[in-house]
């Protein structure tokens, strides 16, 4: 097959040609070249009709200088070397190339098995959505107590027999086309008294009930995502069986894009979870490693994974993405204080790698991205905060569901039963003071807040002018705008305003013209 018609294309520089060595994938065009043989990488790419390389393979650390800027035709997490050459002392430019494109030592001793994880895992498509507790049903002898708690999590407490035993069925299959690997991850909580196991059962695809094999993953099993890779197509069943007795609380059974040993929604993506199974992403772009350190939490966003890669990718500094895969469209990246502090672990771990400061950081949102920026952002007193559409008074926001906005998001009870554990209106108060007994205890001299609200915000109408009156006896720097309408009103002005404000802080602040 003409390398032209190829779907992806590595690059690859040493001594010997491993196409030579193993059999690579019919899809893959293999590009090979001596580290001394390398012609302008452009100009070979504009002459073959590549629009990107997959990965880039080199021998040795060093064979990287021969690059030097055609490595900005690779991105973060897709440049490998031999791990057998130990890192020792590198030269102050190689390892700005080694840190600036995220390079990542491999074991090169089964080159076949390594092509095959890159050809079948590394890929830029993400994608994520989950069955709720509403697909689940209960088997219908069963004698305990069933108490649906929302939308998302569906609690049952009672005795299932001394062996494992069929407890929950979800009424959809999943449609598993072969083509894309999938990860699958399942919400519980349950008593030490019980015990679960999940069984996956694989039916041949385009038949009535064909059941071809099926695969039971113990509890251990689930401490990590179950990986699909099989190349046949599927319809999947999921059977959850129990054993023992006691109180079992089952949530969301998620299902994403798999990226294997290259990260988990995305390539160099991780997920931060805690004991209660209840996670958030986030992925690190390294930029040009110079200040500042831009920080942007995605929005309400029922599809599961990031936004707002383009955007900051822009500004060319170093930036992190956070998203809330929970509940319909997140839980404004609250949670339980080991899930947070997984968060704070996650930026400091980055601003160290960095060598920056507090000072050094801006944290942005949109919406529920707000609320996380202002709620983690503040303890830092980074440079600047810049938020559209803020939102903070949770409990307001559910409040506001009977006659506010009637039907509209009645996520945010769910959200309130999952962090406060109840629906009331002590709730409200204490789903309020989440964000205040935090907020009120910063110092936020000498960092810039840039708002950009509705004035008839029928979430959260009070955001902004209860956050003015908390900062009132601080020197802080604040920029507002405001248009007229309701949340989910006039949103293109205020995504414009935010990317302005954005842009004036780079340009201003630290001397960056995009």
């Amino acid at each position: 097959m003409d390398d032209m018609l190829k779907t992806s294309h590595i690059l690859q520089i040493g001594p010997s040609n491993w196409e030579g060595e193993i059999e690579v994938p019919k899809e893959l065009g293999w590009h090979y070249f001596s580290s001394y043989g390398l012609p302008s990488l452009q100009e070979y790419m504009e002459e073959n009709e590549i629009s990107e390389f997959k990965a880039l393979i080199v021998n040795r650390p060093e064979d990287l200088l021969h690059l030097k800027d055609d490595l900005e035709c690779f991105k973060p997490y897709t440049v490998f070397y031999d791990k057998s050459f130990e890192r020792n002392l590198f030269s102050e430019e190689l390892e700005y190339l080694l840190r600036w494109k995220k390079v990542q030592a491999w074991d090169f001793s089964d080159k076949e098995k390594f092509i095959f994880l890159v050809d079948r895992f590394l890929y830029d498509k993400q994608y994520g959505d989950a069955f709720s507790a509403q697909n689940i049903r209960i088997r219908p002898d069963f004698l305990g107590v069933q108490t649906v708690l929302g939308k998302h999590f569906l609690q049952v407490d009672g005795c299932y027999g001394k062996d494992f035993t069929p407890l929950a069925q979800w009424n959809f299959n999943y449609v598993y086309e072969g083509t894309t690997p999938i990860n699958f991850w399942l919400e519980y909580e349950k008593d030490v008294s019980c015990q679960l196991q999940l069984r996956l059962l694989f039916f041949q695809s385009g038949s009535l009930g064909d059941l071809k094999t099926e695969v039971v993953y113990s509890e251990s099993d689930m401490d990590h995502p179950i990986l699909i890779d099989e190349r046949d197509p599927y319809y999947i069943a999921f059977s959850l069986e129990a054993r023992g007795k006691g109180k079992i609380k089952i949530g969301a059974l998620h299902k994403r894009f798999a990226h294997g040993p290259f990260g988990e929604m995305s390539p160099g993506a991780v997920t931060l979870r805690d004991s209660k199974r209840q996670e958030v992403f986030a992925y690190f772009h390294p930029g040009d490693l110079k200040p500042p350190l831009n920080i942007y939490f995605s929005g309400y966003r029922p599809a599961e994974g990031f936004e707002g890669f383009v955007m900051m990718k822009r500004m060319k500094s170093p930036f992190i993405l956070f998203s809330d895969p929970r509940l319909e469209g997140g839980s404004f990246y609250l949670g339980s204080k080991e899930l947070e502090n997984k968060i704070r672990d996650y930026i400091d771990q980055q601003l160290r790698w960095l060598g920056f400061q507090s000072k050094d950081m801006n944290f942005s949102g949109l919406s529920m991205g707000s609320f996380a920026a202002l709620y983690y952002g503040a303890t830092y007193s980074p440079h600047a905060i810049l938020v559209g559409k803020p939102l903070v008074n949770l409990g307001d926001i559910a409040a506001n569901l009977k006659f506010k906005r009637p039907d509209d998001f009645a996520t945010s009870l769910d959200m309130m039963q999952l962090i406060v554990n109840q629906v009331s209106s002590t709730g409200v108060d204490l789903f309020n003071q989440r964000f205040w007994s935090s907020f009120k205890k910063v110092n936020l001299a000498n960092t810039t807040l840039a708002f950009a609200y509705m004035r008839d915000d029928d979430y959260d109408q009070l955001a902004y002018s209860k956050i003015l009156e908390s900062l009132y006896n601080q020197p802080v720097r604040i920029i507002s705008s405001s248009r007229p309408g309701r949340h989910n009103d006039a949103s293109a002005p205020i995504v414009e305003w935010f990317v302005t404000q954005y842009k004036e802080i780079m340009e201003r602040d630290f001397g960056r013209i995009e």
